[in-house]
């Protein structure tokens, strides 16, 4: 008899983030994961006790498994306009993932500057956008967040279903408003 496969933490959030991409986070229960990964409840509960730590680690494995996406185009000269079109992409595509990750109860804070600065690709683009256009910190993050605002509500709308507008109507948008921006905060220190 060939031994029992061990179901591992990593199997299970794998499953977990299946069922969060194609039904929801609300789907992912100790019974979905385990009958996704045919097995019984008892390895999901040995590594995820309550039901929110179960959709607290999903979240989080969401988050990482789209963060490495996202940096599979960091060096490209075009980095900051890729992850753009990756978020409405998302939003388009994977409306479920896109609601996990800025529509749910598992994404909140505070302070949005510190939960966006979390995000490795955040950090690159702000260091990048500091460095070609000679702003100081305080304008990137100025620019970041009204950036973030105008381009995360084009993507709620399409992942809603609300609006219908192309990937490159969208990007030129963002890139004019952000060039504005740009030119904005260099005028206010001349």
């Amino acid at each position: 008899m060939p031994p029992k496969q061990k179901i591992t933490r990593d199997m299970l959030l794998e499953h977990a983030f299946q069922i969060a991409k194609e039904q929801g986070i609300m789907a992912v229960t100790s019974r979905s994961v385990a009958k996704s990964a045919g097995c019984s409840i008892q390895p999901v509960f040995s590594q995820f006790p309550t039901m929110e730590e179960l959709r607290k680690a999903t979240f989080e494995y969401a988050c990482s498994k789209l963060m490495q996406e996202i940096l599979e185009n960091q060096d490209s000269p075009d980095f900051i306009n890729r992850t753009n079109i990756w978020l409405l992409n998302l939003a388009r595509n994977e409306p479920k993932l896109f609601e996990l990750l800025y529509l749910s109860d598992s994404f909140h804070s505070a302070n949005l500057w510190d939960t966006m600065m979390e995000w490795e690709s955040n950090q690159k683009m702000m260091s990048a956008v500091e460095q070609k256009y000679g702003l100081t910190q305080e304008e990137c993050r100025d620019i970041f967040i009204r950036g973030f605002f105008m381009l995360f509500g084009i993507a709620a709308l399409i992942a809603k279903g609300k609006i219908e507008v192309s990937n490159e109507e969208a990007v030129d948008m963002v890139q004019r408003t952000f060039m504005q921006m740009v030119d904005s905060g260099k005028g206010k220190r001349i």
